[in-house]
């Protein structure tokens, strides 16, 4: 693996594609346990690249989230680990790393939600979670409820976006009536924060209620009522202040 771990860097792409496919082979053959640490230390240390700057690497960048992702959900731990100390471009990497991963990350990353571990690693944990596309995602949807209303904005704030990405692949039939009231709820409570991005989130989630199956007959028009009022197209004409939340009403209204 040394010739591999070298190869990840090099100033070329193709050459440190090459050492990324080498390691999957070798995931792909089965990693014994204990050199799963040196491994993910290697190719997350491409995390940190900047893709703005360097557009060259894009692909490698994404390959590495294509090799971390293989290690499946028993790399979890250790990313937890690793997000402490990384920036934000390297956490975003890691926490679209975990989104990759196949239905087996969606248990260690929910026992983060249950712990008492730090804001930054739970709201780590809920943006993961939301990158997840399997429709057992919708067993953690009572902890990112609950999560909603952290005192901790960081926390309210990832766990409003979560909501909303979450319903991207639950099935509505595995949510029941009661959940989905409080989803309506939870995010309906939201339009009236002092902040503009936690607003933008609740009103886009509240549309992705109506798209995906979610809202019934009545919450769809409150919903829609709601989106009006945001737009100052109201009795009352006092639109959102805040372009970026009158933003994502419009397309609402596109939408509908």
């Amino acid at each position: 693996m040394d010739n591999a771990f070298k190869k990840l860097s090099s100033a070329n792409s193709s050459v440190i594609l090459e050492g990324l496919n080498e390691i999957e082979n070798e995931i792909s053959n089965g990693v014994p346990e204990e050199k799963l640490p040196i491994m993910l230390d290697a190719v997350t240390s491409l995390f940190y690249i900047d893709a703005f700057d360097r557009p060259d690497l894009a692909a490698v960048l994404k390959k590495a989230m294509e090799t971390v992702a293989k290690m499946g959900a028993v790399a979890v731990p250790l990313v937890l680990e690793k997000v402490i100390d990384a920036d934000i471009k390297a956490e975003l990497n890691f926490g679209r790393a975990c989104g990759l991963m196949d239905e087996n990350a969606i248990q260690p990353l929910m026992d983060v939600l249950s712990s008492k571990d730090s804001s930054d690693k739970i709201a780590f944990a809920l943006y993961a979670l939301g990158k997840i596309q399997s429709p057992k995602i919708v067993a953690v949807l009572p902890l990112i409820l609950e999560k909603v209303n952290s005192p901790q904005k960081e926390c309210e704030d990832t766990a409003v976006r979560a909501l909303g990405k979450i319903c991207e692949n639950m099935n509505p039939d595995d949510v029941n009536t009661d959940f989905r009231e409080s989803m309506f709820n939870a995010l309906v409570s939201k339009l009236s924060h002092g902040n503009d991005v936690i607003r933008s989130k609740a009103i886009r989630n509240l549309g992705k209620l109506i798209r995906f199956g979610f809202a019934n007959d009545i919450q769809t028009k409150e919903i829609m009522t709601k989106v009006k009022q945001a737009m100052g197209l109201d009795e009352n004409r006092q639109l959102d202040p805040a372009f970026l939340v009158r933003r994502e009403a419009q397309e609402i209204l596109d939408l509908a």
